[in-house]
Formats: C-alpha cells, sequence, structure tokens
C-alpha cells in the first residue's frame, strides 16, 4: 500500500493513499462509535438539565421543537450503538452509510444547539446565562476531542453555535455583550487551529505507520527475492558439479584407452575431444551468464544484413549440426538490421544449440523477416516441442524445459537469450512450431525505429 508525503492539505488524511486513507477512516470511525457511549451519557445528562431547567421558562412551541430534534438525535445514536454491538459493519459500510448518517446526525444536533440559543438565553437569569456559555463551550470542547476526521463537523458546529451566541449577544446587548462577541469569535478560531495542529499530527503518524507498512512490504518481497537466489545458486552449484562430472569423467575414460604408440584410436580421440567440448560448452554458458549479470556486455550498434548474422551461426553451429546430425537452414539473409552483430549471433547460437541438444529433431530453420517497425529471427525446430506453459518459464535463469534432452545443462543458455537481447533493446520468446517442434523468435526494433521496444 503506496503513501504519499503531506503537501499543502497537512491537516487533512487526504495527503494518504486513497486505499490506506479508506482504512485509517474505517478504523477511526469504528473506535469512536466503540467509545462514544460516555459522550452519549453526558449529552444525555445534559439535555435532561436543560429540559428539567427550562421546561417551564423558555417559549412553549420553540422548547418542544428543540427537544424533539435533540430526542431524535440522542435515540438514532442509541440505536446506532446498539446496532453495532450486535452486528459490526463492515469497512465498505462504515463509510458508505455509517459515515454520512454520523455526519447528519451531528449537522442536526449543532443546529439544535445553536437554536437552543434563541430557546434558553432569553428565558434564564444573568447567573443561568453564565452557566449556559459555559456548557454550550462544553459542547464544542467535546466536539473538538470525541470528533475524528471522519464524522467531525466541528467547522459547522463553531460557525452554527457561536454565530448564534454572537447574534443573541448583538441583538439583546446585555452587559459586557461588545467583549463576549469580540472573545467568542477568537475561541472558536483558537479551537479550530488547534484541530488543525492536531489532525497533522495525526496525519503525519498516519503516513509514517504507511511508510513502515510499506518498507516492511519491501523487505519482505526482498527477503523472499534474496531467498530465491539463494535457492537458485544452490541449484546451479548442485547442476554445475552434476552436469561438469559427466564430460569430465568419460573424458577420462576416453583418455584412459589412448596408449602410446596404440593403432586406431580415432574413436577415443574423438570421443575425448567431444567430451571436453561439452564440458567447454557448459563453462562458456555460465561465464557468458555472469557476465551479462555483471554488466560486463555493452552493445556496439551498426547496419548489417542477416546473413552476416547468419554465417557466424553456421561457422560456429553447423560442424555441431551436422555431427548430430540435423540439417540446419538459413533463410532471408538480405534483411537489414541495426545491432551488434557479434552478440545477436551469440543469442542465435544460443537457440540453435539449445535445438540440437534439446529438440530431437533432425531440421533447424534460422530466418529473418522485416516488419514495419521490427525485425524478427526465427529459430523453428522439427523436434518433440515445447510442454505446455513452458514458454516464459524456460528464459529464467536455471529453469529447463520439462522434455531437456539427455546432453543436460545448466539452465542458463535461454537465460543467457534473453540478456543479450534486452542489450539490444529487443524481446524475445518461444511458441509451438506450426506442425511439430518449438519455434523461438527474436524481436528487434527496425533500423531507423529508435530504441522502442517492440511487444512479445
Amino acid at each position: 500500500m503506496g503513501y504519499s508525503a503531506p503537501g499543502s492539505r497537512r491537516g487533512s488524511l487526504s495527503v494518504l493513499d486513497p486505499a490506506y486513507r479508506r482504512q485509517v477512516l474505517a478504523n477511526e470511525a469504528r473506535t469512536e462509535l466503540k467509545g462514544s457511549i460516555t459522550a452519549w451519557i453526558a449529552l444525555t445528562a445534559g439535555t435532561s438539565f436543560l429540559a428539567f431547567t427550562f421546561g417551564g421558562r423558555a417559549e412553549p412551541v420553540a422548547f418542544a421543537a428543540w427537544l424533539v430534534a435533540i430526542s431524535v438525535f440522542l435515540g438514532g445514536w442509541l440505536v446506532a450503538l446498539a446496532a453495532f454491538v450486535v452486528k459490526p459493519p463492515s469497512d465498505d459500510a462504515i463509510l458508505t452509510r455509517w459515515i454520512p448518517g454520523a455526519k447528519a446526525g451531528m449537522a442536526l444536533c449543532n443546529l439544535a444547539t445553536a437554536g437552543s440559543v434563541w430557546v434558553f438565553m432569553p428565558a434564564a437569569d444573568p447567573e443561568l446565562r453564565a452557566l449556559l456559555m459555559v456548557c454550550y463551550a462544553w459542547f464544542l470542547i467535546v466536539q473538538f476531542a470525541a470528533a475524528t476526521e471522519a464524522t467531525q463537523v466541528l467547522g459547522l458546529a463553531v460557525v452554527l453555535l457561536l454565530g448564534s451566541l454572537t447574534g443573541w449577544l448583538l441583538v439583546e446587548r446585555p452587559p459586557h455583550f461588545a467583549i463576549l462577541a469580540l472573545f467568542l469569535p477568537m475561541f472558536g478560531v483558537t479551537l479550530m487551529a488547534i484541530r488543525r495542529f492536531m489532525r497533522q499530527a495525526v496525519v503525519e503518524a498516519a503516513t509514517a505507520r504507511a511508510a513502515a507498512d510499506a518498507s516492511a512490504r519491501e523487505l519482505a518481497v526482498a527477503l523472499a527475492s534474496l531467498e530465491r537466489e539463494r535457492d537458485a545458486k544452490t541449484h546451479f552449484i548442485r547442476a554445475a558439479s552434476h552436469d561438469l562430472q559427466q564430460p569430465l569423467q568419460a573424458a577420462a575414460l576416453f583418455l584412459g584407452r589412448v596408449k602410446p604408440g596404440g593403432r586406431d584410436q580415432t574413436g577415443a580421440l574423438g570421443g575425448l575431444a567431444r567430451s571436453l567440448g561439452v564440458a567447454r560448452a557448459l563453462v562458456d554458458s555460465m561465464l557468458e551468464h555472469l557476465k551479462l549479470e555483471g554488466g560486463a556486455v555493452r552493445p556496439e550498434l551498426a547496419d548489417v544484413r542477416a546473413g552476416e548474422v547468419f554465417d557466424r551461426v553456421a561457422l560456429t553451429q553447423g560442424p555441431a549440426a551436422a555431427a548430430a546430425g540435423f540439417r540446419l537452414s538459413m533463410v532471408g539473409r538480405g534483411v537489414a538490421l541495426r545491432t551488434d552483430a557479434r552478440l545477436l549471433a551469440r543469442a542465435v547460437e544460443n537457440l540453435v544449440a539449445n535445438a540440437l541438444r534439446h529438440s530431437g529433431g533432425r531440421r533447424v530453420v534460422v530466418g529473418a523477416r522485416a516488419g514495419r517497425d521490427h525485425v524478427t529471427l526465427w529459430i523453428v525446430d522439427d523436434g518433440r516441442g515445447l510442454a505446455p506453459g513452458e514458454e516464459a518459464r524456460i528464459f529464467q535463469p536455471f529453469e529447463q524445459g520439462a522434455r531437456v534432452g539427455a546432453a543436460g545443462g545448466f539452465g542458463l543458455g535461454l537465460a543467457s537469450v534473453a540478456g543479450l537481447v534486452a542489450l539490444l533493446s529487443g524481446t524475445c520468446g518461444a511458441r509451438p512450431g506450426l506442425t511439430r517442434g518449438a519455434a523461438f523468435y527474436i524481436r528487434l526494433p527496425a533500423p531507423g525505429a529508435g530504441e522502442v521496444r517492440c511487444a512479445a
């Protein structure tokens, strides 16, 4: 859950991430509702005192209107408390129904209290008027202390109640009315300022908590990533020790068959060469992956033809294809590319070598096709193909397909392809072949298309 630092609206939770703000509002409203029974009891007691004191003094119609309004508010509050205890609402219910209802109720209470000024003050003697002034100030302070960001209507209460008191003072002109009329707005402004400072502290605390939550999630992600890297490296070490042992052991066996001065040692020497070649290929793939991870590879872009890349691939993979009984075909040699021919050839070599080792087929076709804003190189084999869902996974480090051949490997060849293609501002992927086998592709920006990446 994200957060943003307080900006110009420092007194409001609106500076927070919307989802986090909704959670804070729901939690505050829930906490306020649970603890509001004390305020309900105090307000009921105050209402009872005023009703008992002014029942025979105040103007009957105005007094009845005040009593009905305040009774409706207190009754609705009590029903809400009971409903909350019996069946606690969800966060969505609090945000969509309870908070608007609470604000409407507080607005009704403030209107009734502001109207009571004109009901009680004319009917009170000087001592009772002083007590009423204290009660009205107490009413505002209770709202100031108890209301949350979700339900507070303190601004409305200050304007209605203090405006009503100031208006009555200016109309009736009791003793010291001018000083009181000046003091009441100052009292309201002070309350609002203190309220703002308190809400600012709440916002900063909520922001700090959001930052802490975000940091904790980021730490958890980082730890999970480190754990995956550790497991991958453990797997890599296990695979390296296993896969390197096989060709080296085979090389040792072939070497044992070589006798000084012996005759017809072609088979043993050929087997020795192949075993050492496999070991070298494994070490090369490991070193290439480490270079890519370390950022030691930098592309040098130039205008070339696909044929130049294909010639490099044929030079390195042609003998291996012939030895394995594959027919290696190349089409689209005239397609123009803006790339690093050496790095692109290395990526294509890895894909061709992957097909020779693992496809189980007999033919590999390497081709290039120019599009409007990209060029696609295809490496298609006629082998056993990919298992469902492997298209993305096999390009991850230390991952291999379910139909991998007997040659084994570290699972770094296709990961190196992805790294090399990324350096060339391209994308790569795999799809099932048209009839059988697998089709791997490398998609690069067309010459003159800039550094725009093409989606796979």
